[in-house]
């Protein structure tokens, strides 16, 4: 069987100028729920984050 080649990190991410991106849209043009979803879903990454760097340490150093 034949071996796939490997794409090199350039190849996955081609330029970005030769591809159309589509436009975020901005914080306040977002319904009141979705803010306040993303708000409490980000606020959980991040304090998950701390808790796997810290090495899962529940007591403060």
């Amino acid at each position: 069987m034949p071996r796939k080649t490997m794409k090199t990190q350039l190849e996955l991410f081609p330029d970005n100028q030769s591809t159309p991106t589509a436009l975020t849209p901005l914080w306040r043009s977002l319904p009141d729920d979705t803010r306040q979803a993303l708000t409490r879903l980000m606020a959980r990454l991040i304090a998950e984050h701390a808790v796997a760097a810290d090495g899962g340490n529940d007591h403060e150093a």
